[in-house]
């Protein structure tokens, strides 16, 4: 199994399309729990699409993929490169 999670976030307008990588292990080792993960990918998608606030989080809903139709799409760009987490344009 893979030290990665997926998530995948389409905006309708512009219609572009974002894999989010997360790491499943913090610094320590922990392993992270599904809520972690989620909110560590809603951070990196307020990061990228440039606007903060409570609410804009809120309204952010990344779905969980597989790796496997995380593996299937195209990375166009590389978006947000953090220690923990990294956010790519995907076709």
């Amino acid at each position: 199994m893979s030290d990665l999670a997926y998530f995948e976030y389409a905006l309708v307008l512009p219609e572009e399309r974002y894999l989010i990588e997360v790491q499943t292990r913090d610094a320590t080792g922990e392993t992270r729990g599904n809520d972690e993960l989620e909110r560590l990918a809603k951070d990196a998608l307020v990061k990228v699409v440039g606007k903060a606030g409570d609410d804009l989080k809120e309204k952010l809903k990344p779905n969980p993929i597989s790796e496997s139709n995380a593996q299937g799409l195209k990375k166009v760009q590389t978006l947000l490169s953090d220690p923990g987490c990294t956010v790519f344009l995907v076709e």
